[in-house]
Formats: C-alpha cells, structure tokens, sequence
C-alpha cells in the first residue's frame, strides 16, 4: 500500500470518528429535547390540546430528523391513525376485554379519527388465563378414566 493511500485511509477514520462522535452528541440532545416536549403536551393536554398536538408533531420530526426512537412510554399516547395525542377521557377511550380462547387484550379508540389499536396483554394469549378451572379430585379421576389429559392448574 502506497503513503497516499495509508494517509487517505487515515484521514478517513478520523472523519468517521468525528462525525460519529457528532451524531452522538446530536442524538443525546434530541432525545432530551424530545422527552422534555412529551412532557410539555401532557402538562397542556388538558387546556390547549391543539398546543400539545403541535409539541408531539415537533417531538416526531426531531426524532424523525435525528434517527432516534420515540421512548415506548411516549409512543403509546400518540395516535397511530392521526398522529396526534391520546389523552384518556378526552381524546382516546381504552376498554379491557376479556377472551377465554384468545387472551385478554387492551383496545385504545382515538376519538378524533377512530383508529382503533389493540395491546395483548401479556402471559394470557394462547393459554386462556382468567378462565376458572376446576381441579377437584373427582373431575382429575373422571377425565382419566375417558381417555382425556387430566386438566392442566
């Protein structure tokens, strides 16, 4: 390998370093920044909500603009239909329901688009839990006797 390209490759690394070094910085100031907006459009949800849409639509360009991801605990109070903020009561309604064969999950309604989004609820999906077994000494002696698997507690 010839000086020129040694000192090109050189020159090369320490640019990469420096601008990763850059991207670092940016990255931490705009999750900061992005953070401190949620918090502004939860505290002004309640008088102005058109003042706490427009912080999550500059939350979102922030972090769309310096690749960083949105923190899952903000995520969930914006809409995935409208983009805007889901405040309970207000601008989303949520209802648990309750599925023996499928499991238990959260639906969120936006109430300004009615997009709906489903949560499942962890540990209850193909198990049923919630649902009352009985686990008696008779119904054990019972299903052994029919061929079947005794019920699982």
């Amino acid at each position: 390998m010839s000086n020129k390209k040694r000192n090109r490759n050189q020159h090369q690394r320490r640019l990469s370093r420096r601008y990763q070094q850059r991207q670092d910085v940016m990255q931490d100031l705009a999750s900061e920044r992005i953070e401190y907006l949620f918090n502004q459009a939860f505290a002004r949800a309640s008088t102005n909500i058109d003042l706490a849409n427009r912080y999550i639509h500059h939350a979102r360009r922030l972090a769309m603009g310096a690749k960083v991801p949105i923190p899952k605990r903000f995520k969930r109070f914006i809409c995935h239909g409208c983009k805007k903020i889901l405040v309970p009561g207000q601008t989303m309604r949520f209802r648990l329901h309750k599925r023996h064969n499928y499991g238990s999950f959260l639906s969120v309604t936006c109430l300004q688009c009615g997009h709906i989004t489903r949560y499942i609820i962890k540990g209850s999906a193909k198990r049923g839990i919630g649902t009352k077994v009985k686990t008696s000494a008779s119904n054990k002696s019972i299903q052994g006797n029919s061929g079947e698997r005794p019920l699982e507690s």
